[in-house]
């Protein structure tokens, strides 16, 4: 179940844009003779994408925002940490575009 979380009032009618959530599975940090040990993860990149949610809205001359054209779902082939017994969470981005955030709808 992916659960992706977005704020579309600002969007204008007749614009379109789309929004994509990368999900990463991470290491966790561990406790070794109770000193915390965290892996570094910015240096080592230990971050695997597992999944990736591609959504397209677009608005319509009323301002009614829909679900437009297809949902794009990725699912990593890469096997899962749990069969290596490594511990590890999953952590979600969230990104949109920027500059421009809508764009005229074709």
């Amino acid at each position: 179940m992916f659960v992706v979380i977005y704020d579309l009032r600002e969007m204008p009618a007749n614009q379109q844009t789309f929004l994509r959530q990368r999900t990463f599975s991470v290491p966790l940090k561990r406790e070794i003779n109770g000193n915390v040990y965290e892996e570094n993860i910015l240096q080592t990149e230990e971050r695997t994408l597992r999944y990736l949610i591609h959504l397209r809205f677009q608005s319509s001359k009323s301002g009614k925002i829909y679900l437009h054209r297809d949902v794009r779902l990725l699912f990593s082939r890469k096997s899962m940490e749990v069969d290596s017994g490594a511990a590890y969470e999953l952590k979600s981005y969230t990104e949109t575009p920027t500059n421009p955030q809508f764009s005229l709808r074709c």
